[in-house]
């Protein structure tokens, strides 16, 4: 990855193998963007990912079968979950996309992790968020879990840009979660997308 990433020009790379050893790099630097790859996420790997998140945008790369181990990333401040076969290309791309400030939270290449989770019951809290959304916010919620960045979802729903961050902002509201990507976490977590699936499909 280092030797990928010292070929572009516009990004430095500064290399560390543990959490403690990044976070002192990143707290001394203050780097635009931590990759970090997949932790076993024990109390200690929380604690330093949570700091990490803190002290810069952090994107998340882990294999299909630790998706539960991604969501549980996204509640502590991962702005992006990547696969590890995602291209160069992509990887720069997102490197990029994340430090410019723009919250890609589940690109197409990692998709795959999410969509082996099993469909999960509605807890109380999905079932009583649920009822509060509106359609549009409905829709926006579900394009969010999807990957959809603001200007995709603007297309899809063919509205301006800004009113998607008004709808973004409202769900951020209604869920209790401070950034987009633990909004998709909870709605993993919670089974609000079943529950809005099948308020759905009851109407």
């Amino acid at each position: 990855m280092r030797a990928l990433l010292d070929q572009q020009p516009d990004i430095d790379v500064i290399g560390y193998t543990t959490g403690r050893e990044s976070q002192a790099a990143a707290a001394d630097s203050l780097p635009d963007v931590i990759v970090v790859m997949a932790p076993a996420l024990t109390i200690e790997n929380r604690r330093e990912l949570t700091a990490l998140a803190a002290l810069a945008k952090v994107i998340h790369i882990a294999k299909a079968e630790s998706a539960c181990r991604s969501i549980e990333a996204l509640r502590l401040g991962v702005r992006a979950v990547l696969a590890p076969d995602t291209s160069a290309e992509e990887l720069v791309h997102i490197l990029r996309t994340v430090s410019a400030g723009s919250a890609m939270v589940i690109p197409e290449a990692a998709r795959g992790s999410f969509d082996r989770l099993p469909l999960r019951q509605a807890s109380g809290l999905a079932a009583g968020v649920v009822h509060t959304l509106t359609p549009r916010e409905a829709e926006v919620i579900a394009l969010l879990t999807q990957g959809k960045s603001n200007a995709e979802i603007a297309l899809k729903l063919s509205v301006s840009a800004a009113t998607v961050r008004s709808h973004v902002h409202h769900l951020l509201r209604k869920l209790g979660v401070g950034s987009r990507a633990q909004a998709v976490a909870v709605a993993y977590e919670t089974g609000l997308i079943s529950a809005l699936e099948q308020n759905s499909n009851s109407t």
